[in-house]
């Protein structure tokens, strides 16, 4: 199996040394049989995603270009929440790359607990969009009643249209311009445009 190994170490912490990580993730890497196509390592903080070779390693996972991810724990991986850590490892699980981690066998995706854990990934990673849903509608509402509060209309994806953009709209229709290119040049998206037209107009 060809196999990534990730090791972190923090920059606030000058004791620590991503080689102690390295030496217990090769010789695991050995045992297994495995091929080692990189190491990548972080001197960084892990309250962020935001590092150059976990980044570049979730990258190599995309493109499949090895099968497991060794790492020494669960917060060398990743500090940032366990949400975070499941929308990681449900982003190698969609690659078709699979989790290991030294200290938390429990958690790794190639032992007798891989269904669950990746049972626990699907339920974090739905519950995460669904939540993501939620506050798209939460932030409609809260738009609509701030327009509503302005006394204008709601539109949709887009600011409210104030009165000088529904003249204009009416004034390029009066000079026969398509509903596209009164869309293009108001910023107004075209059904909104047929509607303060009031009259079918063909969409050139």
């Amino acid at each position: 199996m060809k196999v990534a190994l990730y090791a972190r170490v923090s920059t606030s912490d000058k004791d620590q040394n991503p080689e102690n990580q390295l030496v217990l993730l090769r010789r695991e890497a050995e045992r297994a049989g495995d091929t080692i196509y990189k190491e990548y390592v972080d001197e960084k903080s892990g309250g962020s995603s935001n590092r150059k070779a976990f980044q570049e390693m979730m990258k190599d996972a995309g493109k499949r270009r090895f099968d497991l991810v060794r790492v020494f724990a669960l917060d060398r991986f990743s500090s940032e929440g366990i949400e975070k850590v499941f929308e990681h490892t449900a982003a190698l699980e969609q690659a078709g790359v699979q989790f290991w981690s030294y200290c938390e066998p429990a958690l790794n995706t190639t032992g007798p607990m891989a269904s669950l854990f990746k049972s626990i990934i699907a339920w974090a990673a739905g519950y995460r969009n669904q939540r993501h849903s939620e506050n798209v509608r939460l932030g409609q509402a809260r738009k609509r009643a701030q327009v509503a509060a302005a006394g204008q209309e709601y539109v949709h994806g887009r600011r409210a249209t104030d009165n000088a953009v529904v003249e204009e709209v009416k004034r390029l229709g009066a000079k026969k311009f398509s509903v596209r290119k009164i869309s293009k040049a108001t910023g107004v998206s075209v059904g909104t445009v047929q509607k303060y037209l009031k009259q079918p107009t063909q969409i050139q």
